[in-house]
């Protein structure tokens, strides 16, 4: 475009970051274009700062995520819900509570009010790093302030605690979704599948595996590599040979991955 004599705009500039932010590029290619729009003699916008941070996502950047963020404000933006939100996602995926509660008072300082993508990100920061706690009072908090869970509410939750040994207060969460009328999505029964699994009560998990099904819920790659896995983990080569049968029937083509499971189920089962 340039080597014919036509100069990218704000828009273009805008547009290649936010497909580069969607394609997964590397951090350094999108520093590239910010620097190179910067040098051309053309501002970067609310817009821009806003497809940045959001592209920090990926990765977990929440170092870059926080200096865009600065940047911005230096650059006289005032930060909206959409700047915010995306930056509490970032901060949520990178486990940084402590950070994301300061985002959300100043959010709130500001005059914004947190939304279900907002007590999202935050029920995120604090169940991925293990304070279960706080985020059962964030849920709390958020269904006072008239914002109903959503699926990813309460499947976040029920991850927290699946990965802290808390199997109990996993399925309280999932009694608690079904009561409230959510309906479980692939994550969810993902989850739970992985809960029985690790813990040895196959007929649990052949339970939820089914449930999956009368939810209209179809297993995914993660779903069969999963039960794939927890059979081979036990030397149940019968349960193993049945699962990959049902994999394929379903439509699935065995990938790297299922490959490789298959390979060290059958190891463990002496095949």
């Amino acid at each position: 475009m340039e080597d014919e004599g036509c100069q990218p705009t704000l828009i273009t500039y805008n547009v290649i970051l936010n497909v580069y932010g969607k394609m997964g590029m590397p951090w350094h290619k999108i520093v590239e274009i910010f620097d190179n729009m910067k040098s051309s003699g053309v501002a970067p916008d609310a817009y821009t700062y806003n497809t940045i941070i959001s592209c920090c996502r990926r990765g977990s950047l929440y170092e870059e995520a926080k200096g865009i963020f600065n940047e911005m404000k230096l650059a006289d933006f005032s930060p909206d819900n959409v700047t915010y939100n995306a930056l509490l996602d970032v901060y949520g995926k990178s486990r940084r509570p402590k950070e994301a509660m300061e985002v959300l008072k100043e959010m709130e300082i500001n005059g914004f009010s947190p939304s279900i993508v907002t007590y999202n990100s935050l029920i995120s920061a604090y169940a991925r790093d293990g304070f279960l706690e706080e985020a059962m009072e964030l849920k709390l908090k958020m269904v006072e302030n008239g914002i109903k869970p959503d699926v990813l509410t309460y499947t976040t939750l029920l991850s927290g605690f699946e990965k802290n040994g808390k199997d109990e207060s996993a399925m309280r969460v999932f009694q608690e979704m079904k009561a409230a009328g959510c309906n479980p999505n692939i994550c969810t029964f993902n989850a739970l599948i992985k809960m029985y699994g690790n813990r040895g009560k196959f007929t649990e998990m052949m339970k939820i595996f089914d449930d999956m099904k009368a939810f209209g819920c179809k297993a995914d790659l993660v779903t069969w590599n999963t039960l794939l896995a927890v059979f081979g983990q036990n030397g149940m080569d019968t349960e193993v040979s049945g699962v990959f049968r049902e994999m394929k029937r379903s439509g699935f083509v065995p990938e790297r991955d299922t490959f490789n499971t298959l390979i060290s189920a059958y190891s463990r089962c002496g095949a």
